[in-house]
């Protein structure tokens, strides 16, 4: 029975096929495989230009150092191609002001521009409209702060003048380092002194002789001033401590504590009641004298403090720092009445004139600054000396003012004509020449007859001024 089934099974299979043959019309092929399909891959990116800003800096119009009314001062630029291939026209534009670049620039060339003009914050765009197609987009557009430049010494004039050279009337000797601060005792007897040798030292002026060396710092001392009532004398010093002594006999009265860095200027207030100190800790301190105690400290995003006066009727304390900024503050308020800022050189001195009208700074870059004090204007800027000016001083009757220097002379000047000129270089009246190291520190006698100044010489001089 099995095997007949497998027997008609096999039969049927064959029929069928048969069937199926037959049914397939003629002509027709079996099927093949389907292809793979080709790819065709498409155009490699075209290369494209890319403009970018290589340099960007002031100067003036005509490239040289210096600069005046008729070359002035602008923006400088240089434009490169940074890409395979030329750019076509494009143009350029300056905080706001533009240029066009008719001529395009080729590939891998440069191009530089000037604009009329200067700014602390610049702004440049390469191409603001997008004429040019370029490779990369994200760098034509450059934010850059800048500091104001000022003019090399070697920019201003050095005009043939004509003024009195003076030698000096005394020399005081016995410091083994440099003089740093001097200051005249109110009765005009006494200078005090104090150096890197780590003294305070008082002279009898009119002997020209040293009175008494006092000791108590273990280090520099960098600044003297005495007491309005002439009995006590404060130094400051590397130590960062401010001390009183009792002048009468050289006793130690008081240590002040509270600076974290070099006191570089101490002053009393024309009562006698204050103490002010300045620091390179970024900190102006202001102590009372009866007792020593720290009363305030000002700490108010300053830079170190280089140099600290009160106004004579004591309404105002004011500083010079370190980037030339020079702050005025009430002194019964606590708040500031101006902020001035003419260099961005070290204003290393400051002082009032002795009626309170004005105050000028020294800076680092031998320049002085006068400005009235009631609005802050500036009345006078100019070269004083060739290299940096390290102190200055206003003459009792307000008629001379004096400047020290690393050129190691002092300058006088008639400060009425000071004021009245208005040129980048204004000739002093007299030159006095003796030091042979840069002057630190330069005083008015209290009847303004002389001036004294300390030197890294490790000396000091007695001048006698003009008409005394």
């Amino acid at each position: 029975m099995t095997r007949k089934k497998i027997y008609l099974g096999s039969i049927f299979l064959s029929v069928l096929v048969l069937i199926t043959y037959a049914c397939v019309p003629d002509g027709w092929s079996s099927p093949t495989n389907t292809p793979i399909a080709t790819i065709t891959p498409t155009a490699s990116p075209a290369p494209l230009p890319d403009l970018a800003l290589k340099d960007l800096a002031f100067q003036p119009e005509m490239g040289e150092p210096c600069y005046d009314e008729k070359n002035r001062l602008g923006v400088h630029l240089i434009v490169v191609n940074l890409g395979p291939v030329d750019a076509g026209p494009f143009s350029v534009n300056l905080n706001g002001e533009g240029q066009n670049v008719e001529s395009g620039l080729p590939a891998g060339g440069s191009l530089s521009l000037w604009f009329p003009g200067y700014s602390e914050e610049n702004v440049v765009i390469l191409d603001p409209n997008n004429q040019v197609l370029e490779s990369d987009e994200d760098n034509n557009h450059v934010l850059k702060m800048m500091a104001i430049p000022t003019l090399p010494p070697s920019c201003f004039p050095t005009p043939e003048v004509t003024f009195e050279l003076i030698e000096p009337l005394a020399t005081l000797e016995g410091h083994t380092g440099k003089v740093w601060s001097l200051d005249f005792s109110p009765d005009g007897k006494l200078l005090a002194s104090g150096s890197v040798d780590n003294t305070l030292r008082l002279w009898r002026v009119h002997e020209a002789a040293l009175l008494r060396t006092m000791l108590g710092h273990p280090f520099p001392i960098l600044s003297v001033k005495f007491s309005p009532s002439g009995i006590h004398l404060a130094t400051g010093s590397d130590d960062s401590l401010v001390r009183v002594w009792q002048v009468s006999n050289a006793s130690l009265l008081q240590t002040l504590q509270g600076h974290a860095g070099w006191v570089y200027s101490v002053a009393y207030s024309p009562d006698g009641r204050t103490i002010a100190s300045g620091s390179n800790d970024f900190t102006v301190r202001v102590w009372r004298t009866t007792n020593g105690t720290l009363m305030q400290t000002i700490d108010e995003g300053m830079l170190e403090v280089l140099s600290v006066a009160y106004s004579p009727d004591a309404t105002i304390l004011a500083w010079g720092e370190a980037d030339g900024t020079v702050r005025l503050r009430s002194t019964s308020e606590g708040k500031w009445l101006y902020i001035l800022s003419d260099s961005t050189s070290q204003s290393r001195s400051i002082a009032f004139s002795s009626d309170g009208s004005l105050l000028a700074s020294g800076t680092s870059d031998g320049n002085v600054y006068i400005w009235r004090v009631s609005d802050g204007a500036l009345l006078q800027g100019f070269r004083a000396h060739s290299q940096p000016v390290n102190s200055i001083a206003f003459s009792p009757d307000g008629e001379w003012f004096v400047s020290g220097s690393n050129d190691n002379n002092l300058r006088l000047w008639k400060l009425d004509s000071l004021l009245e000129e208005n040129n980048a270089f204004v000739s002093p009246n007299a030159v006095l020449v003796a030091h042979s190291g840069p002057v630190n520190s330069v005083v008015f006698s209290p009847d303004g007859a002389l001036v004294a100044s300390g030197s890294d010489d490790a000396t000091i001089r007695l001048w006698s001024v003009p008409g005394y």
